[in-house]
């Protein structure tokens, strides 16, 4: 092995090894969202939700008419993935997470540069893809976004080699890509390269690290977009600049004066759009064509507050009920429905956790199918308890009485006696909230909530905003029934 490939492998090694943000947890989970055929809504709404931050600003991104042209209010995550799809928010969540790099380090300037270039890219990359009829233009818009990994990466490690590094950069007009041979061994390239085999980020972005342009259409997209990004660093009105214009519009296959005229406009909305994703310094970075930057008010971002657990807000209540309103009218899903009923009990009521079980086929026990909330796996995994008549429980009692139930922690609580030991063990000490699911007159699980864990107690709110969204929740389950003939 050469020295140049010991030096590469041993940066690799520490990038992951500290699982800096750029390779953080959330990130690798939505990217092998992004990738499985088989993920769902509900893969990618739990990972959100765990996240308030992230919760927030998709939120608040989503409502934007760069990616909601409508202009339809859409108020949970569920919502968003089903209407924007479940590529655009992932790709929506992996930008997030990219930009929480942007922190106040020793080398900000150039994790900023690096950002800018990354956020522009992107937006020119989608959008020339949609411009050619992609059908696909999020893949092309993550790969985009990640052409510059391997340099973010590295200026995320403060150390030495960064320090000196960003020293000889500053003293010396070379071009880049010597320099960082001369001081690391290798060029931040190959880093980026080796990082996406790593973390298995797809063939295409491999292929446009390689500059394979005989890949297809696709790949030369993400080529040109990261060129031009790079070419207007020196000026829109530069030759390179005119020659990749030309380049871009002989891939899409319309007018030159037609795609000069795209690309300006992506590069305003790479800018706005930067500073909605909170990353203001960042769009400081984008350059603007000459008629625009008059334009375009870059707004400091304002960064959401991030409780440890939702609060309750009556507001957002009354728009996720909306939300599940005009779901029920567009023939939803059972998933679909009970999933952002959940969201709202979360979010809109404030509850700490909260899941739906069904009925084995059997009727012999009571299995959690979703929850949200902290350590959700094993909140659903322990979430299961058996229905007997023998031995009643609570939940035996709510699906037998079709009420929604406050369940206390008081002793003398006239259902105590229901709630058995082994329901305790599994849910803890506090109060709870439950409510059957109902199709044709027929109990066939239960909605359940709590705020255990943050030791909060439950009011008279939380029960009837709980309440409110369980009648929704049978009302849907009712539609669902009379749609599938049953």
């Amino acid at each position: 092995m050469t020295e140049e490939k010991i030096a590469l492998q041993q940066w690799v090694s520490n990038i992951t090894s500290q699982d800096t943000p750029v390779f953080g947890r959330t990130t690798r989970t939505v990217i092998n969202i992004s990738k499985d055929d088989n993920s769902t809504v509900s893969d990618l709404t739990q990972v959100i939700l765990q996240d308030p931050t992230m919760t927030a600003r998709i939120l608040q991104l989503v409502n934007t008419v760069f990616y909601n042209p409508q202009g339809k209010s859409i108020s949970t995550v569920s919502r968003a993935i089903i209407l924007l799809g479940l590529e655009a928010v992932c790709n929506i969540c992996l930008t997030i997470k990219l930009i929480e790099t942007l922190v106040k380090k020793e080398h900000q300037a150039r994790l900023t540069e690096e950002m800018g270039r990354s956020i522009h890219a992107a937006v020119q990359a989608r959008n020339i893809a949609k411009e050619r009829g992609d059908k696909e233009p999020e893949e092309v818009f993550v790969a985009a976004l990640l052409m510059q990994i391997g340099n973010m990466a590295f200026w995320c490690s403060d150390n030495e080699a960064t320090t000196k590094l960003d020293r000889a950069l500053k003293a010396s007009n070379d071009p880049p890509e010597q320099i960082e041979q001369e001081i690391l061994g290798f060029p931040l390239h190959s880093l980026t390269k080796s990082l996406s085999k790593e973390w298995g980020l797809g063939q295409m972005l491999q292929d446009a690290l390689d500059n394979r342009v005989t890949a297809g259409a696709r790949v030369q997209n993400i080529i040109l977009s990261n060129q031009l990004v790079k070419a207007t660093d020196r000026g829109w009105e530069s030759d390179e600049v005119q020659l990749l214009t030309e380049r871009i519009a002989s891939l899409v296959g319309q007018p030159v004066e037609t795609i000069a005229e795209l690309l300006h406009e992506s590069a305003k909305d790479a800018a706005m759009i930067a500073c909605t994703y909170g990353a203001s310094h960042a769009a400081k970075a984008i350059p603007l064509p000459p008629e625009l930057k008059s334009k375009v008010q870059l707004v400091k971002e304002v960064e959401p507050e991030k409780p440890a657990f939702p609060t309750a807000d009556p507001k957002l209540q009354l728009n996720i009920l909306k939300d599940i309103k005009a779901l029920i009218s567009e023939n939803p899903t059972f998933s679909g429905l009970l999933e952002m009923v959940l969201e709202g009990i979360y979010r809109g009521t404030g509850m700490d956790r909260t899941l739906f079980a069904l009925m084995t086929p059997d009727h012999k026990s009571l299995k959690a199918k979703y929850a949200l909330g902290p350590q959700q796996n094993p909140f659903t995994d322990n979430f299961q308890f058996t229905l007997s008549k023998v031995s009643p429980n609570i939940f035996l009692y709510t699906m037998a009485k079709k009420e929604c139930i406050w369940a206390k922690s008081d002793p003398q609580h006239s259902l105590a006696t229901l709630i058995t030991s082994d329901i305790r063990k599994a849910l803890g000490s506090g109060d709870f909230l439950i409510s059957p699911l109902v199709i044709n007159n027929k109990s066939i699980g239960i909605i359940y909530a709590d705020r255990t864990p943050s030791g909060r107690e439950i009011t008279q709110d939380c029960m009837a905003g709980f309440e409110h969204f369980c009648t929704q929740a049978n009302k849907g389950l009712s539609v669902i029934s009379k749609q599938n003939g049953k």
